[in-house]
């Protein structure tokens, strides 16, 4: 992973308009998610293009990019913070139950480059600090169950006290060869992630934004590390608590443990662009306290560029889980993304669809098609209306159709 130059940014560097990171292809196989902290540290960092070039809290932005700068250049710890809103509403709910939803989180990050940041095998100490919190009765995550959707209808956002989320320190580079990771961290940043595949800034439902026959830890202690045999391959492996626990360290002493290797490719054509290309292999052990059984998958995710500016990203997801440790057995979706769109470098139009077969056969399978639209209203925030229409709600056969609408808010520091 490239290191972060600690480089004086002016008041009038400040003011420029940069591209957001995830609009360009991320292939450095440990950081494929946009939600990874060095991609959000990046972000942070970047002005964008957007409908009204004044920002509000440009005061407050100003303070804090001068205090977060003098920190970087003085001892190299670069800070981030953000925060996500989300809102959701569907036009049906089972009997007695609710349906509208919604909540927040805030995320504060960091890294400290400690170690040689601009020789070889620079070393720094990474950490993520978080807290969700619900605006009405019920959180977003919870709203699929009460329409009666086999799955939510986002990723994340419930409720969750303030957490250290992530500490891990991580060494190495693309250049090195090697990139290892050790200490607390999220498996969902790390695995068969993509462009597309977050809730903070593209698609809302786990059926493009997770993979939902994988069953991921959440954040605890673990080792993941990346080798590039060629300059555009990669092979990705790690070991993590599977009872991992955002508000914990988990319970690594039952040696419980969630293992996945993943062969990644990206080339990077002149016409038409760059792709993304990996296979994941996982296993889960039984976690005995829980009566979760073990497990065994396989995920495949393509994009590629496509078009004369390869601002057309089509992208493909299959994922096959053996073993019922989770709820749902197979899953295949397609879509397709739109950078830039209308002349502003840092839009997304987006739309996908897919299907989902449960693990339990009684049930029938489940479709989703989704579309949204990402916007900078102002340099620092962007906005989401999104739509996803759910065909044949697995726990909900009173309704052939469900449509739930969504409006997402994110504020950048």
């Amino acid at each position: 992973m490239l290191p972060i130059l600690l480089v004086p940014i002016s008041d009038a560097a400040i003011a420029q308009s940069a591209s957001i990171p995830t609009s360009t292809p991320i292939d450095r196989g440990l950081d494929n998610s946009p939600d990874d902290i060095d991609n959000q540290l990046r972000e942070s960092d970047e002005r964008e293009d957007s409908i009204f070039a004044v920002e509000p809290l440009q005061p407050i932005y100003g303070q804090w990019q001068r205090s977060t700068r003098a920190l970087r250049d003085s001892i190299g710890l670069d800070l981030g913070l953000n925060y996500t809103g989300l809102y959701q509403k569907s036009d049906a709910a089972l009997p007695g139950k609710r349906s509208e939803g919604s909540g927040g989180d805030l995320d504060f990050f960091g890294r400290w480059n400690l170690f040689n940041q601009r020789g070889p095998w620079p070393g720094a100490l990474v950490f993520a600090t978080e807290t969700r919190h619900r605006y009405s009765d019920i959180p977003p995550s919870q709203l699929g169950e009460e329409i009666g959707s086999l799955w939510s209808t986002v990723v994340s956002f419930n409720t969750q006290d303030f957490a250290l989320k992530q500490l891990y320190w991580e060494q190495g580079r693309y250049e090195d060869g090697l990139i290892y990771r050790a200490g607390k961290m999220d498996p969902s940043d790390i695995y068969d992630s993509g462009r597309f595949v977050s809730s903070n800034y593209a698609f809302l439902s786990p059926a493009f934004s997770d993979t939902m026959t994988m069953p991921l830890p959440a954040p605890g202690l673990g080792l993941a590390g990346a080798v590039y045999p060629t300059e555009n391959t990669y092979i990705l492996a790690g070991l993590h608590d599977a009872n991992g626990a955002a508000t914990s360290f988990g319970q690594l002493d039952r040696g419980e443990l969630f293992v996945a290797v993943e062969l990644g490719a990206t080339p990077n054509f002149d016409e038409p662009g760059a792709g993304l290309y990996h296979v994941t292999l996982w296993h889960s052990d039984t976690r005995e306290n829980t009566k979760v059984p073990s497990g065994r998958g396989v995920a495949v995710t393509v994009e590629q560029e496509l078009g004369h500016d390869g601002n057309f990203v089509p992208f493909a997801r299959y994922s096959y889980a053996d073993g019922g440790v989770t709820s749902i057995r197979q899953t295949f979706a397609v879509g397709l993304g739109l950078e830039e769109p209308f002349g502003y470098s840092s839009d997304l139009i987006g739309i996908g669809f897919s299907w989902g077969e449960p693990t339990d056969i009684t049930l029938n399978d489940q479709y989703v098609l989704e579309a949204f639209y990402r916007f900078f209203i102002t340099p620092l925030t962007h906005i989401t209306p999104d739509i996803q229409v759910i065909f044949d709600p697995v726990k909900n056969p009173t309704e052939d159709v469900l449509a739930v609408g969504s409006v997402r808010l994110r504020t950048l520091f």
